[in-house]
């Protein structure tokens, strides 16, 4: 288990996140306190109705054949 402690940057308090979690550098969080103090950070994800990703779904169905019952 690490331990890390606040530190002033600025007018806000910064938390180190430790190298041995891996995170990679510019990783952007959404942060939240929960109960009892809890801060939680979540990675952000991209949003994917934001217009620049594509949604069209493929036909999944494509090439598959019906059986003589499946009408």
């Amino acid at each position: 288990m690490n331990t890390v402690k606040t530190r002033k940057v600025g007018n806000s308090l910064a938390v180190t996140i430790p190298k041995s979690l891996h995170v990679e550098e510019g990783t952007e969080f959404v942060v939240s306190k929960g109960r009892n103090n809890v801060i939680i950070l979540v990675p952000k994800i991209s949003n994917p109705f934001d217009g620049v990703t594509d949604l069209r779904m493929d036909d999944d169905f494509e090439g598959v054949q019906l059986l003589n019952d499946e009408w």
